[in-house]
């Protein structure tokens, strides 16, 4: 009786299932690690981490920019929304938003953002209480990441917009 096939069946079904399990169970690992960096650096959840200027050596943001001041948050609204506010500076700016699995569900930027500040709600559910007039943002998921970007254009202008980025900041109503 020849055994090949039965060795060829089994080699298949087990590449299928660490491939299912790789496509569905790496991103979750990937946020996992993410977020846990960022709240040890930040000393919890919903709160921000103004990480310094990146270098060739950073590692800590996906492909960074040294032209780009970066303030991170690991959110979690499982309990409560949380609020995100920062002022807009006159530069490019923007703010995204990471679920568990990796997924950008919400960006907005500079230009979309027609006042010098921004508030925003990310909520586990659209019922959720929230202040009023402030936009709720539904997450995918209760934990992820929020990425808030600014250009600096001139070194000229690097303490200014480091003085607004350190005013983000994302906390629990």
């Amino acid at each position: 009786m020849k055994t090949w096939p039965m060795w060829v069946a089994g080699t298949i079904a087990l590449a299928a299932a660490f491939h299912i399990l790789t496509v569905f169970g790496l991103p979750y690992g990937i946020m996992d690690r993410a977020m846990a960096g960022i709240v040890a650096e930040a000393g919890g959840v919903n709160k921000p981490v103004y990480p310094e200027s990146a270098t060739a050596a950073s590692r800590g943001i996906v492909r960074p920019s040294p032209d780009l001041l970066y303030t991170a948050c690991a959110y979690d609204v499982s309990e409560r929304p949380v609020k995100l506010t920062s002022p807009v500076p006159d530069t490019y700016w923007s703010l995204s938003t990471f679920a568990s699995n990796t997924d950008n569900f919400f960006v907005v930027n500079d230009r979309q953002v027609k006042t010098g500040r921004i508030e925003i709600i990310l909520a586990s559910s659209e019922g959720a209480a929230t202040e009023e007039g402030i936009p709720v943002i539904v997450t995918p998921s209760s934990k992820g990441i929020v990425l808030f970007r600014s250009l600096v254009p001139s070194e000229d202008l690097r303490a200014e917009i480091e003085a607004k980025r350190r005013q983000s900041n994302c906390k629990p109503l």
